[in-house]
């Protein structure tokens, strides 16, 4: 398994302000990654692809109010 943290530049938040902030990236080498993008207002969107190929991606406003939550199946 690897994970790798990284800030990225300031870009459109879930909030609709224009925020940096921070990426988590894990994969375990086999199909599973997980992509975690934390903005520094406190929205969060996160990205995980299973070994099936299906999909799951979340989007969570800093008030904690879910924005998008949706799954899509692999083939």
């Amino acid at each position: 398994m690897s994970a790798v943290a990284t800030a990225f530049e300031p870009r459109l938040a879930p909030c609709g302000r224009t925020r940096g902030g921070e990426r988590f990236l894990t994969e375990d080498h086999e199909g599973l990654v997980t992509e975690d993008l934390r903005y520094s207002c406190g929205c969060r969107s996160t990205r995980e692809e299973f070994h099936d190929g299906s999909c799951h991606r979340m989007v969570v406003h800093h008030n904690g109010r879910v924005l998008s939550d949706e799954e899509w199946r692999g083939e």
